[in-house]
């Protein structure tokens, strides 16, 4: 008897969640039709209820790393907005630079990261810029940005003094190596230096004592964060004990430093307050800069871990692919060479990298085929109305109920012939050439994002790459590629080549 009233209980409740879940789509369908809003076309699930089948296909091509692939199949399918499912619930893909807007910017109050990264990166990242959205990312957000004003960005003695390090230790001789993984060195002590004020001894071979361990925990620490995300309900199967253990690793290293600039705030409280404002200029690290508006040491500690993520591998990346595309376009090369030649021994200030317009070419259209971020997400925070996709001709809004992710794919963006003509597949550089005429929207060209949350780092992010290959335009008179293979997106929070940069150097005489 007993057994039988469970079992009617069970099937009570099943009937109410379904009448529930069919009352509820009706009055959204309903609340859609009052808006004016129209379906988008339907991605064809094979799990109809879950869509776990596109979770697996997109598992698999991050892989085989064609996950960008796969996106662009997926456009290339249903056009350039479809609906999906995520895990049974409503998701949307754009890449119609309408749909950008609205997101990103003119409705940007209406959806939000919050919901699907604060509670899967809470123990790794805290509350900070990449995991919050409203007054809390605003308080991140102003505390971040005098870190990146020019003052602080703009002295390039310590990029020199890695970089030369660097050339000290690859080979010079025209043997194949790959580069790549020496320009993640470099900037892994660029990036603790900018940072925390302190390398963390990738070129020198001597890390501080308490850095030990350190490199493999934040790794261990961010893919957690990752897969996370990525699982979604799912995530209750991963184990959490070892992912846990390196997450207060992570905040045991950020703690020293963290310690060391309250410590300097409180010995140097006059020096914080100057009229203008700013760092003493032998402590204009991103930390030191936080620790003059605010003594919390959560706050400090979990603000910089998160700058740190957003840092790994954003620069090596750029760099690795720019001096790839150079290599495998030698024409380019070529003529970059002799404008850059043609500086003389003209010192390679901030402002004077910006007015090598040629290489600011090169590198804008790197990250126009490779973008650096190359895919990105929101979540409805409210019911709103993305105003294209919807109708037979996709020129209907579409309604997005509360909870819908909103998934694009900048690296399609990017590539797409209806904004760049029927070479958009082709790394031309002088299509950006202001006499060319072609000048593309803030969001049919979004490499760093848009709006009030574009990166706050992109041009410390352009400037240093500009700086690392002009140097190495000067100290190398041929870069040959030595790789036939494509560029294959690793993606993780950034995208890099899986393939590496392999390349052969032949110094100047």
């Amino acid at each position: 008897m007993a057994s039988v009233s469970l079992f009617s209980l069970l099937a009570t409740f099943v009937a109410l969640f379904i009448a529930y879940r069919v009352y509820a789509t009706q009055a959204l369908r309903l609340k859609a039709r009052k808006l004016g809003c129209q379906s988008a076309p339907r991605y064809k699930h094979k799990d109809p209820f879950f869509g776990l089948d596109l979770f697996l296909r997109t598992g698999d091509a991050m892989t085989k790393h064609e996950f960008l692939v796969e996106h662009q199949r997926r456009y290339d399918t249903y056009g350039h907005t479809f609906e999906a499912l995520n895990f049974g619930s409503h998701a949307i893909y754009s890449v119609h630079p309408e749909n950008l807007r609205a997101v990103w910017s003119k409705n940007a109050a209406d959806w939000g990261i919050q919901p699907l990264r604060l509670h899967n990166m809470h123990p790794f990242c805290g509350s900070g810029f990449i995991t919050t959205d409203g007054p809390e990312w605003k308080l991140s957000h102003a505390l971040l940005k005098p870190g990146f004003h020019k003052s602080n960005i703009s002295d390039f003695t310590g990029l020199e003094e890695h970089l030369k390090m660097m050339l000290g230790q690859i080979p010079k001789d025209g043997s194949k190596f790959d580069l790549q993984p020496w320009i993640i060195k470099l900037y892994l002590d660029m990036n603790t230096l900018f940072l925390f004020g302190e390398p963390i001894g990738m070129l020198s071979g001597s890390p501080p004592p308490h850095a030990e361990g350190f490199l493999d925990a934040f790794q261990a620490g961010f893919n957690g964060c990752g897969m996370r995300i990525a699982l979604g309900p799912l995530k209750v199967l991963l184990p959490k004990g070892s992912w846990l253990k390196a997450c207060k690793k992570v905040h045991k290293f950020a703690d020293v430093y963290v310690d060391r600039a309250l410590e300097y705030r409180e010995k140097h409280k006059h020096e914080f307050t100057t009229q203008d404002g700013e760092a003493p200029t032998k402590q204009r690290t991103l930390l030191y800069n936080m620790a003059q508006q605010t003594d919390n040491k959560t706050i400090l500690r979990d603000q910089i871990i998160q700058a740190m993520m957003a840092a790994t591998e954003t620069t090596a990346s750029l760099i690795s692919t720019v001096i790839q595309m150079l290599a495998t376009h030698p024409a380019v090369f070529a003529n970059l060479r002799t404008e850059i030649l043609a500086l003389g021994t003209e010192s390679l200030s901030f402002d004077r990298l910006t007015r090598i317009k040629y290489l600011q070419n090169i590198i804008t259209e790197t990250l126009r085929l490779y973008p650096v971020f190359p895919q990105n997400n929101r979540v409805a925070l409210r019911d709103t109305v993305l105003p294209m996709g919807g109708g037979p001709d996709g020129k209907a809004p579409i309604f997005a109920p509360a909870g819908t992710l909103f998934d694009t794919c900048f690296a399609t963006l990017h590539r797409d012939k209806k904004i760049w003509g029927p070479d958009a597949e082709e790394f031309r550089p002088s299509r950006w050439d202001s006499h060319g005429g072609f000048a593309p929207s803030l969001f049919e060209f979004m490499p760093f994002g848009a709006g009030l949350r574009q990166c706050l780092a992109q041009q410390k992010a352009t400037m240093e790459a500009s700086y690392i290959v002009v140097r190495m335009l000067q100290e190398f008179k041929e870069i040959r590629s030595e790789d036939d293979r494509p560029y294959q997106a690793q993606v993780a929070l950034t995208a890099k080549n899986a393939n590496g940069c392999l390349v052969s150097l032949i110094p100047v005489a």
